[in-house]
């Protein structure tokens, strides 16, 4: 029994999830924008890597993989000067891992028009979610997490609400360095609404495998990605430990297609670089991830481990 508990607990997630996926609108897409310079730099390829804080965002099973408190702060300058930033906080206990975690994005100031195209003066538009959720190995080598979720994303003075939760499944392979993981992600409904639209959240079901490459200082990492609204996507990463100090990484994105627009800089459309520093107990991170003609994204985090 004990062997079959991996599969059958992603097949009832997969289930579960696919019960939601529907026609209807889909919001709160900020939810769909990565966390974190390691993970983006990877192309978001990450509901399989273990041990990272970053996994309350990808795949709460993840936190398991903690030995230490972890703290971090991560600022992302989106395209259009968007600004957004993310705090974590993850604290082993002797019967799993737990997590909390703030997600936060500005959208800036808008100029406001009645229906006239008169000025209205100018309004701000923004969105919160905060996280907490737990995560412990159920048996050796498997982990299981969730988070509780609440999320509010706000429009002058008009505000819609939700709630959700997430779930994953890490099982690690140690006589291959493999790791599969298996999320739904975002999974709930809108608690109040604007005026009388209510949207869908962007439900995810997301898959993958993380290895560390045989006698090579290189992790390789893939995934696949069905949200509810859109076909499937998918992500690939690689991570080289040049130094104890020093990692390289690049990723790609298959959602980066959807951002051409015929120019010559699409072909880096998708393409994600990025590099990690080592001092003492702190990571600090950077990442590029590039839109192609539209813009780039500049992500910088920094972790401390105490």
């Amino acid at each position: 029994m004990k062997k079959f508990l991996p599969l059958a607990v992603t097949v009832v997630l997969g289930i579960f999830a696919g019960n939601v996926f529907s026609q209807s609108a889909v919001g709160y897409d900020f939810l769909r924008t990565s966390v974190g310079a390691r993970a983006s730099a990877m192309g978001g390829s990450f509901v399989a890597i273990p041990g990272d804080i970053h996994a309350l965002f990808y795949n709460p099973a993840g936190l398991s993989g903690l030995n230490e408190r972890q703290g971090t702060f991560s600022y992302l300058n989106h395209i259009l000067d968007f600004q957004s930033g993310f705090l974590g906080y993850a604290h082993p206990l002797a019967s799993g891992t737990a997590g909390l975690a703030l997600n936060f994005y500005d959208f800036g100031q808008f100029d406001g028009r009645d229906q006239n195209n008169e000025p209205t003066g100018e309004f701000s538009a923004n969105g919160l979610v905060l996280s907490a959720g737990f995560s412990r190995e159920v048996m050796k080598n498997v982990s299981l997490g969730g988070n509780a979720k609440y999320i509010r994303f706000s429009i002058d003075d008009f505000t819609q609400t939700a709630g959700a939760v997430d779930a994953g499944v890490l099982v690690a392979f140690p006589s291959q360095n493999l790791h599969v993981g298996v999320a739904v992600l975002n999974l709930g409904s809108t608690t109040s609404a604007f005026i009388n639209t209510e949207d869908d959240l962007p439900t995810s079901v997301q898959f993958g495998a993380a290895k560390v490459l045989e006698h090579l200082p290189v992790m390789v990492s893939g995934q696949v990605v069905k949200f509810r609204d859109d076909g499937l996507d998918f992500r690939l990463g690689g991570e080289i430990t040049v130094t104890e100090q020093l990692q390289i990484r690049l990723g790609y994105d298959s959602v980066g297609q959807d951002q051409k627009v015929d120019s010559d800089k699409d072909r880096l459309a998708g393409v994600s670089f990025g590099l990690g520093f080592k001092v003492n107990k702190f990571n600090i991170d950077y990442s590029l991830s590039s839109f192609g003609e539209v813009g780039s994204l500049n992500r910088f985090t920094l972790v401390g481990r105490f």
